[in-house]
């Protein structure tokens, strides 16, 4: 069976991405930190007509069960097919500013936790010759904004790590997949004010799906959002400091 495991398995994006990777070959390890939700995932994918599914409950930013996890789930298997990285939290920008313990529960779920969770994983899968290690970041960090730049900074770190990782993994015949969305319709910004911009989680796991079969380095998620970063990379800073974005 083709092993993938998911870490995040609750989030919209990683839901949306699971059921473009059913097959009836497929044995599904999902990892979250609710139960409750892991199991109507689970039961979903089981209904769809994949092969298998297992789920683990963690905490992420629990470091110290990290490596418990990493043995738990890859003790006994032959290969890591896929290990697809879909979980963080967004505060808001003015909420970090204000209160110091979100700002760093940001940076830690969605950097330290996730670098913690890689190093383990792509021990296991530099011993394997092969698989596809594929991670959701963001555009937020391709460049610091005034409006969300605590966030950014984790995104911006953990795309700066896994181009590293591609590069030590690519000998090992491992693809790193750097996954950009823009703004994507999902629980996480539930809150916010939707426009012409965004896109469903639906779209997003069709390019991500994509990436994955064609070994991609780095997809911007739908791409016109390549070419609004392009933009956004360019201004110069005594410009940029002015807008308000």
């Amino acid at each position: 069976m083709r092993n993938i495991i998911i870490l995040g398995a609750t989030s919209g994006i990683a839901q949306a991405t699971a059921k473009e990777l059913i097959e009836d070959d497929v044995y599904f390890h999902l990892v979250a930190r609710n139960k409750n939700k892991l199991k109507i995932v689970a039961d979903d994918l089981t209904a769809r007509g994949c092969g298998k599914v297992d789920c683990y409950e963690v905490d992420f930013n629990e470091l110290n069960t990290h490596e418990q996890l990493v043995e738990k789930i890859s003790g006994e298997l032959d290969s890591i097919d896929i290990l697809f990285v879909s979980y963080g939290i967004m505060y808001s920008q003015s909420d970090c500013e204000n209160n110091v313990s979100k700002a760093i529960e940001q940076v830690n779920s969605n950097y330290t936790s996730v670098v913690s969770l890689l190093v383990l994983f792509s021990q296991r899968m530099s011993k394997q010759n092969g698989g596809t290690i594929a991670v959701v970041t963001s555009v937020a960090g391709d460049r610091g904004r005034k409006s969300n730049y605590i966030y950014g900074s984790a995104k911006a770190g953990l795309s700066i790590f896994l181009e590293g990782l591609r590069y030590k993994l690519f000998d090992k015949g491992v693809n790193v997949l750097t996954i950009k969305p823009g703004f994507v319709d999902s629980p996480m910004t539930s809150e916010m004010k939707k426009g012409l911009l965004w896109a469903s989680t639906e779209q997003v796991a069709q390019y991500i799906v994509k990436g994955i079969k064609n070994k991609r380095s780095t997809i911007y998620t739908p791409p016109f959002w390549f070419l609004i970063m392009m933009v956004i990379k360019v201004i110069p800073s005594f410009i940029f400091r002015k807008l308000n974005i």
